[in-house]
């Protein structure tokens, strides 16, 4: 056992590389089902372990077990690249969960994003009969190993909408970022918006694709972001408050929610501030990142409004959402107009489904009321 590890489950894990593969088998199938969304994460020494264990076990197991252990690792939501490069090379094991969706329709993909089956989205997306309203789905849901295998494929044919997606969930991934510089769809807007996050040797191919004022733009605007993100760091620097020391003054009272939303929205600190806004209302972690990765401000906004968040306050959390995903901020007039005019009926809407029921979604407003959208990155 190494007093190191995290809780009995690791040491359990440290211990399992020491036995016969048969018993290893029986005990990583157990120790499945111990990890999982609402359940303890393990820790790097721990995954890695897992990683390597379940690599090894993974090609003499029977079709059935090997499936069961591909799908539970999905559902765990754990980038292991061993694991994944043993099931790529297990063509028996691709072909039956390949087969499992004979046609990858965007309703079971969704479905299966919801259910963080992971594995089954990643093949999806290398398939060669894949329609781009599937695609659509894939960007949405899926997680960063199959936005990655998405933008490989060259027999899907990616809408604009897609592409949106992509771009805004590029912003944090390198290798997401060259392949979406390569796709033939790439357009002026998604190539602006591209050239803002990219390195040096990837801004030449994007230029090409825009005018010379577009150029000009894009450069202007990747020096004020630099800028701006000093700026901020400087800020961060600067406050003393950790986010998890602005929680407990939070619950001690010491700093409004307000207060302590201000200051993470001024910092950028995405993450945690949606966090502090889940726990006041009782609403999950996994549903607050999934709702950022499907990139609408909506659910936010529900939540902004059932705290009775100030609209200053809430304005600046929509600027750092959006700082993060590297989109402009929607005009503050409509934004704030929107957070006024929201309904008890529509709050209860987005709670509900935020909490996992799915109620009758409220009617459309008028057009003059327009649904802001804006895409978010997961991995």
């Amino acid at each position: 056992m190494l007093p190191s590890l995290e809780n009995p489950v690791e040491q359990v894990l440290a211990a399992v590389e020491q036995l016969p593969p048969a018993a290893q088998q029986a005990l990583v199938t157990g120790i499945l089902g111990q990890f999982g969304p609402d359940r303890p994460r393990p820790s790097a020494k721990a995954q890695e372990r897992l990683d390597r264990i379940v690599a090894h076990l993974l090609p003499p197991m029977p079709i059935d077990r090997r499936v069961y252990f591909a799908r539970a690792f999905g559902a765990l939501d754990l980038d292991m690249p061993r694991t994944f490069a043993a099931i790529d090379r297990d063509e028996e094991l691709v072909a039956e969960i390949s087969l499992g969706h004979v046609t990858p329709e965007p309703a079971t993909i969704l479905n299966l994003g919801k259910q963080r089956r992971f594995v089954d989205t990643r093949i999806m997306a290398d398939r060669e009969d894949l329609c781009g309203e599937a695609a659509e789905a894939l960007a949405e849901v899926g997680d960063a190993r199959t936005v990655r295998t998405l933008a490989e494929n060259r027999f899907v044919t990616l809408s604009p909408k897609a592409m949106s997606r992509m771009v805004t969930r590029a912003s944090h991934d390198p290798q997401l970022q060259q392949q979406l510089c390569n796709r033939p769809e790439l357009g002026p807007e998604e190539a602006l918006r591209l050239a803002l996050v990219v390195p040096d040797n990837l801004k030449a191919s994007l230029f090409e694709r825009l005018d010379c004022d577009a150029v000009r733009e894009a450069q202007k605007l990747a020096s004020e972001a630099i800028i701006a993100k000093v700026r901020r760091i400087r800020l961060h620097g600067d406050c003393m408050d950790s986010a998890d020391e602005l929680r407990r003054q939070v619950k001690d009272g010491s700093k409004s929610l307000a207060e302590a939303l201000t200051l993470l929205a001024a910092t950028d600190q995405v993450i945690p501030a949606v966090e502090m806004l889940g726990v006041t209302l009782d609403i999950k972690r996994e549903a607050l990142i999934s709702a950022l990765a499907r990139g609408r401000i909506e659910p936010f906004e529900a939540m902004a409004r059932a705290v009775a968040l100030d609209e200053n306050v809430f304005a600046s959390l929509v600027g750092s959402f959006c700082r993060r995903w590297r989109k402009p901020a929607p005009d503050p007039r409509g934004l704030l107009r929107r957070y006024r005019m929201l309904t008890d009926k529509e709050i209860d809407a987005e709670l509900g489904l935020l909490r996992g029921h799915t109620p009758k979604r409220p009617q459309a407003r008028a057009q003059t009321a327009e649904r802001l959208s804006i895409p978010a990155p997961l991995g």
